[in-house]
């Protein structure tokens, strides 16, 4: 088992996904176990670029809360798909203390989020923020789940990589 797939095994027994699907119960699950709470804003493509995102999403991490920020002009689904990306990398502890993520929020980001203090910032993480391997896990992590959420559910099925046999 490679360290990704133990990380998506670990971060899937500790967040189960809810059967039925539903995104908003996921993030609940999420928060609690994160000990903070999740929001969602969407806001157009161009102002997220603006924020100096160059994804579809932004991941706010303040100081008692997560913020996630994504392109109001997408599907469903891949609302969905950019949100689970941001999620990854919170499960797969991509905002830990031993990296360099620290970014001034910038006067774009106050004009998406006004009620937003820039004071109450810790993190804001992007698509560049965190170098191409954890970009990559966070991808899979959105993949995966997506798939596993409309699988039926099995007792003895777990959270592996695709084409991986036991």
């Amino acid at each position: 088992m490679t360290s990704m797939e133990a990380r998506f095994r670990d971060a899937a027994r500790t967040v189960p996904l809810p059967s039925p699907w539903n995104l908003s119960a996921y993030l609940a699950g999420v928060a609690a176990h994160r000990g903070r709470s999740i929001s969602l804003h969407q806001v157009p493509a161009p102002a997220l670029a603006e924020a100096g995102c160059r994804g579809s999403g932004l991941w706010v991490a303040r100081k008692h809360d997560d913020i996630i920020i994504y392109d109001s002009g997408v599907t469903e689904r891949n609302a969905e798909h950019i949100i689970l990306h941001e999620v990854g990398h919170m499960l797969l502890g991509h905002d830990s203390e031993d990296t360099d993520l620290d970014r001034a929020p910038g006067p774009t980001l106050a004009t998406l989020l006004p009620s937003i203090s820039p004071s109450s910032i810790r993190h804001i993480l992007g698509r560049n923020d965190f170098g191409a391997e954890r970009e990559q896990e966070a991808e899979v992590f959105a993949d995966m789940t997506m798939v596993y959420a409309t699988l039926p559910r099995r007792r003895d099925r777990s959270f592996r990589l695709f084409g991986r046999r036991r």
